[in-house]
């Protein structure tokens, strides 16, 4: 096995250094290693200003020893500092040993490490950069017969996944607390670290209140002021012995202080969701060896129906999931088997559809974990939460999602899932009105949101005259057939105004002149929004975020007069139509060209989603989830009162009988006649065998 010997090479040394560094070396017990730790400071190439020795009433012959080696030194200030008492805690020793130095610099090189020559020469380079306040290096790790454990400490950092350890390099203090040392104490030990002078009482009178963590938490508290150097140069050498192996006993602690430094870091910074994750690993990485579990974050799972492209609200999900996840929870989230996709491209597609999600994610719903609550998140998802094992269940519901089946075993099975016992958290206030209700449940909601960082004003758009519409034919809720309606009037009546549809990549044909936009990006949404004079948005089984986005950026909306529309929209900056393409149409051609109504609109509209920032939506879900652990009782059957209350906008005479003519009128005997019937009666016949064909051979492959 391979050691280290600082005395079988020597090195240059360097005359004179313009920074002065002050040397402490704390020292409790370790008679066994002092002289090494001292020759090894003595024989550094960068000149030492002066050498404090502390020894903290210790109980072997470390005084004696110390004593001894102080009365061959000659060339070198050296002053010993023995306590009377034991102080309990090494940064009061660090304390003492800073309070007595004179250097602008100071290293704190623990009485059973050591060093190479060249370690200070190596780091005091970093501070010619006069921002950096803490220069570290990587280290060798060494056991109590210098034998080598490691050659270097790049293990500690593994979970980061880059090569930033593997070359000499500073960065500023605030980045590396936000990125690195929110995960975990990337230096990992002190003897490693060169610092600038400085008042550390107060960072240091805290650090002291740690049992494993202190050094982790004086380091990004120091950090905050300044930026870090590291050389990748391995010279120092770290020792591991018996009397440093930690205990089972610590893994409770340092599982907690790991727990506090990060929840500290996060509450303070903007710390990127995908940080967020590597926090987790770390604290994985400790939860074998804890003993008492309840000192461990509560886990959730969410079963969630595949997410495809473009689904607003699997958004709000995963969005939500996220939120857990910086509120301290640690979320999995499970899909049920396709047999077609893994975990990984799950995560993958999640990642690319509604950008990070911070969660684990699984195909199969097969716990993994023990989870303290689990999400049913759809309809789809209801047999497996009914017959997942654990303690706590709740129903996130977007919509109310019978109305999306028609009569008959799906709609009764799904409309009495909300009898199931799951606990209702809802988006809106319409459907905890309908669960408290309809079902006497205990429901909570959070409100619809937007995100103020994407959806708001733009300078210097010009004004179309131009209508959008969210168009989601493939969903029925968003009463396709309705909304195109109307918009066949609109553009018949009014050919000068443009029509924008948006939201979705089927190309299906519609009989007036439209623009197609498919599925866009949010931004490119804001955009649309901010050009558009109206924005028209249908859902029948809830209200959808989009409105309220559309709000966000001052684009008056129109929506339907329905009962799930009326307990979450504000009385102004939306408009509510009668439920007829005639009504809708009026509404909207009403509008077009009332420039006081729409600037009315649009002020309400911004007036009213200024205070509803995505942020608060989150806020008021956690605050949800957090009363589904702490106390039942905070969960009241709330009464709940309709927002909306102007009346319901009519269609107009007019526009009403000239869409008589505009709209095309059922005639199904004259349409075809005789022969298209028999068409299409031969076409469905020929689907309907083909389709029993192929399922007897995906039969036959599975027996197989």
């Amino acid at each position: 096995m391979n050691k280290v010997n600082i005395y079988n090479k020597s090195y240059p040394k360097i005359k004179s250094a313009a920074k002065k560094v002050s040397v402490i070396i704390p020292n409790y017990n370790y008679q066994d290693y002092i002289i090494e730790r001292i020759d090894s400071v003595l024989n550094q190439t960068y000149p030492i200003y002066e050498l404090i020795i502390l020894d903290d009433k210790s109980t072997d012959n470390s005084v004696k020893v110390i004593e001894d080696k102080i009365a061959t030194i000659k060339d070198v200030n050296v002053k010993f500092i023995k306590n009377d008492k034991n102080s309990g805690s090494v940064f009061k020793q660090w304390q003492k040993g800073i309070h007595e130095a004179k250097g602008d610099y100071f290293w704190i090189a623990e009485a059973d490490d050591s060093s190479d020559p060249r370690f200070l020469e190596s780091l005091m380079v970093g501070f010619d950069d006069e921002n950096v306040v803490l220069a570290y290096s990587d280290s060798t790790r060494i056991d109590e017969n210098n034998n080598i454990i490691t050659k270097n400490a790049l293990d500690a950092t593994n979970v980061f996944g880059i090569d930033k350890w593997h070359h000499s390099n500073i960065n500023d203090g605030i980045d590396e607390i936000k990125k690195y040392l929110v995960v975990t104490n990337t230096i990992i030990n002190v003897s490693s670290v060169v610092w600038k002078m400085n008042n550390y009482d107060s960072i240091l009178d805290e650090a002291a209140k740690f049992t494993v963590a202190g050094d982790w938490y004086t380091y990004y508290r120091v950090l905050e002021n300044g930026s870090i150097y590291y050389s990748n140069k391995t010279y120092n050498y770290f020792r591991k012995h018996s009397k440093s192996v930690s205990t089972v006993v610590n893994r409770n602690k340092e599982y907690l202080e790991v727990c506090r430094i990060q929840d500290e870091i996060c509450d303070k910074y903007d710390i990127d969701i995908k940080t967020y994750k590597l926090l987790r690993i770390r604290k994985d990485c400790m939860e074998g060896d804890i003993t008492d579990r309840s000192i461990l974050r509560k886990k959730i799972a969410w079963v969630v129906p595949y997410p495809g492209k473009g689904s607003g609200g699997h958004r709000t999900i995963f969005q939500n999931v996220n939120a857990l996840v910086k509120a301290g929870y640690e979320c999995d989230v499970y899909v049920p088997e396709n047999y077609l996709s893994t975990s990984e491209t799950l995560a993958k597609d999640i990642n690319d559809f509604y950008g990070f999600c911070a969660a684990n994610c699984y195909v199969g719903v097969v716990p993994r974990e023990q989870y303290d609550l689990v999400f049913a998140t759809g309809w789809q998802t209801i047999d497996e939460v009914k017959n997942f094992d654990c303690p706590k269940k709740a129903y996130f519901i977007q919509d109310y999602e019978p109305l999306f089946m028609p009569m008959g075993d799906s709609y009764i099975k799904t409309e009495r899932s909300y009898a199931l016992g799951f606990t209702p958290i809802t988006i809106g206030k319409w459907l905890s009105h309908k669960m408290i209700n309809e079902y006497g449940l205990k429901s909570q909601y959070f409100d619809f949101c937007a995100d103020l960082n994407v959806y708001h004003p733009l300078e210097n758009v010009k004004k179309e005259n131009a209508i959008c519409y969210i168009y989601q034919p493939e969903k029925p809720r968003r009463c396709d057939v309705l909304g195109i309606s109307a918009l066949q009037i609109v553009k018949t009546l009014r050919p000068d105004i443009n029509i924008y549809l948006y939201g979705n990549s089927i190309d299906k044909k519609v009989d007036f002149e439209v623009t197609k936009l498919g599925i866009i990006p949010i931004e490119t949404c804001n955009e649309l929004y901010n050009k558009c004079k109206i924005g028209m948005c249908i859902s029948s089984s809830n209200p959808s975020r989009i409105p309220f986005e559309m709000m966000a950026t001052g684009l008056p909306v129109v929506e339907l007069y329905m009962d799930n529309n009326l307990y979450d929209f504000p009385n102004d900056g939306v408009k509510l139509a009668e439920p007829t393409p005639e009504a809708i149409a009026s509404l909207l051609l009403k509008l077009i060209d009332d420039d006081k109504e729409l600037k009315k609109m649009s002020k309400a509209g911004l007036d009213y989603m200024k205070d509803y920032p995505l942020e608060k939506g989150f806020e008021q879900f956690i605050e949800a989830v957090n009363n589904l652990f702490d106390d039942n009782s905070k969960i009241e059957k709330i009464k709940i009162e309709q927002s909306y209350k102007q009346p319901m906008y009519t269609a107009d005479s007019e526009v009403s009988e000239k869409a008589k003519e505009i709209l095309p009128s059922p005639n199904f005997v004259a349409f075809g006649g005789p022969r298209r019937r028999l068409l299409r009666r031969i076409k469905r016949t020929l689907k309907d065998k083909t389709k029993g064909i192929f399922y007897k051979i995906a039969n036959l492959i599975e027996k197989l």
